[in-house]
């Protein structure tokens, strides 16, 4: 099996409660960590992973292309954020 070395910053605190579950199971530190990412990754992704997030459905190709396809002319928008900006001089 392939193996890669990762350099991993950990907090002390987590490091203690590594340690702690290292003894506590007889495993090494770095198997405990290993064990720890294997078991955790399958409850990270449902926690985290960027499914839809929302349930609008989305617009049409046709309706989509014509709607982007749209020049967008900002140019007064830009020119009232630009003024409302405090200067240098203040």
């Amino acid at each position: 099996m392939a193996n890669a070395t990762y350099p991993l910053a950990v907090p002390d605190d987590l490091v203690r409660e590594v340690r702690a579950a290292a003894k506590d199971t007889g495993l090494t530190m770095a198997e405990a960590m290993r064990q720890s990412i294997r078991l955790g990754l399958p409850r990270l992704r449902e926690a985290l992973a960027a499914g839809r997030v929302t349930n609008v459905d989305p617009l049409p190709n046709k309706i989509a292309r014509k709607l982007y396809s749209q020049p967008e002319d900002d140019t007064e928008g830009i020119k009232l954020f630009m003024a409302a900006q405090s200067s240098d001089e203040e």
